[in-house]
């Protein structure tokens, strides 16, 4: 049997590897395995992640900070897949010395040149000329044909939005804003008719309170790292989320949403042509959640709040909504990213 070339399976932020990372590199690498021999590498990850990857067989393995080419090197890797907003320029000068075969999952959050063969955003408002521009001899995959979506997201059987009867709250892995616990008190109050679910990765920062207002309110209640994320959201009429890689999850569903956008790298939401049809998209990075009951904070929430109950009592709106998602994502994204992956590995080998 052939030997499978070692591919790597780079993601980390900040934070270190993040929820939001390790999911789109988890889709990919489900599509790679057939092909490749795949090892996650990182700076830090939490235990649930690395739990997670092992479960699902995969080789991780951690390394120093910052990467270097002398550590990277003796693991003889064909090609490294890299997911980190925070790569400093000397990391991709030293990846560039391994002389392996660099894919970039990008966000266009600057316009700095991309040290790499092969660059991947699916939004869907990106230029293929300013990406030519900042990689000239790359190979690129643009667009939402080449959204991430694991495979349990190819697996559910569409539910038309009237037979749908939960409104999902799904703010990231983290919450940086600590939007859960007053988004989740305002809905509730203004839907009592609504089953409001809170998805969460982790355990919360404000896990007892949640825990506690569950408790309080049989129309509340709080799913943990869920065995199948896309079931739980085949089952949602609406969903308010963080407006990252959830969002083409949600696409994929036919899930109308309100998306937050909490954090910089999540502008682009604002500015897609897709914004105001499938989903809109609401600014809430000026919430302050160390001034619970400021003025901008009770703007924010009741912004939230009035769009989330004329969509949920406008029930052809929403379907309108779902059916546009629908159409714009399939499931075949990572397989689609994987073969051209393949194909362009081949050719920079033969030159």
């Amino acid at each position: 049997m052939p030997v499978k070339p070692r591919v790597a399976f780079y993601g980390n932020n900040s934070h270190g590897i993040g929820a939001g990372h390790i999911m789109r590199l988890y889709a990919l690498a489900q599509a790679a395995q057939v092909f490749f021999d795949i090892t996650f590498i990182y700076k830090t990850c939490s235990l649930p992640l690395l739990n997670k990857l092992h479960q699902a067989n995969f080789n991780t393995q951690q390394i120093a900070a910052p990467l270097s080419t002398d550590e990277l090197l003796p693991h003889a890797f064909t090609a490294i897949i890299v997911d980190d907003y925070d790569l400093t320029t000397d990391e991709w000068l030293q990846l560039n010395q391994l002389t392996i075969f660099i894919v970039k999952l990008d966000d266009a959050l600057d316009h700095q040149p991309i040290w790499a063969d092969f660059v991947i955003n699916p939004a869907p408002n990106v230029s293929l000329e300013e990406y030519r521009q900042r990689a000239p001899n790359a190979t690129f995959c643009l667009g939402p044909q080449y959204t991430y979506l694991r495979k349990e997201f190819a697996a559910q059987d569409y539910i038309p939005i009237a037979e749908r009867p939960d409104l999902l709250i799904a703010l990231g892995g983290t919450d940086p804003k600590s939007l859960a616990l007053p988004l989740s008190r305002a809905i509730i109050d203004a839907l009592p008719e609504a089953h409001v679910r809170l998805l969460i990765g982790q355990v919360h920062q404000q896990q007892r309170a949640l825990e506690l207002l569950a408790k309080q309110h049989s129309n509340f209640s709080i799913i943990c790292n869920p065995p199948s994320v896309a079931q739980i959201m085949m089952q949602s009429g609406l969903a308010i989320s963080a407006a990252g890689g959830t969002l083409g999850e949600l696409a994929s569903q036919g899930v109308p949403t309100l998306a937050l956008v909490t954090v910089d790298n999540q502008l682009p939401a604002l500015g897609s042509p897709l914004n105001n049809s499938w989903y809109y998209a609401i600014d809430t990075r000026a919430f302050d959640c160390n001034q619970a009951d400021t003025q901008i904070n009770n703007d924010l929430l009741s912004k939230i709040k009035v769009d989330a109950v004329n969509l949920w009592h406008d029930k052809c709106l929403r379907q309108d909504m779902s059916d546009i998602a629908r159409q714009l994502i399939d499931s075949q994204g990572c397989q689609r990213i994987i073969r051209q992956l393949i194909v362009s590995i081949q050719q920079k080998s033969e030159l």
